[in-house]
């Protein structure tokens, strides 16, 4: 199950984790919202221009996911997104915060 992480709420990401963990997804994928998201169609698009807006961010959602990973230990969870934000986090220190919060992959599809 794939959804973007700000979407529809800046703070709706946490919710949306729990609620599909709880309904027994066999993964999750959370899309990192990004400003050109050249491999995704209009939906994703839409998704990510509104999550941006609300003012969603790499670092508050491994934030939102730290928290939500204390009710949903078990359920993976893969972050979707683009390069470029990542290189602005920090490869290094983003890998290691996935490790902190419980990422267990990450898709880069401009890698």
């Amino acid at each position: 199950m794939y959804f973007t992480a700000g979407f529809p709420a800046i703070d709706s990401t946490g919710e949306i984790i729990k609620q599909l963990a709880s309904q027994g997804v066999d993964m999750i994928e959370i899309g990192v919202p990004f400003s050109d998201p050249m491999a995704d169609g209009k939906t994703i698009q839409h998704s990510s221009t509104v999550a941006l807006n609300n003012g969603m961010n790499l670092q508050l959602l491994l934030s939102q996911v730290a928290e939500a990973r204390k009710e949903a230990p078990d359920t993976p969870l893969v972050l979707m997104g683009y390069l470029n934000p990542m290189i602005q986090y920090g490869i290094e220190r983003l890998f290691e915060r996935c490790k902190e919060v419980g990422i267990d992959a990450l898709i880069i599809p401009d890698l």
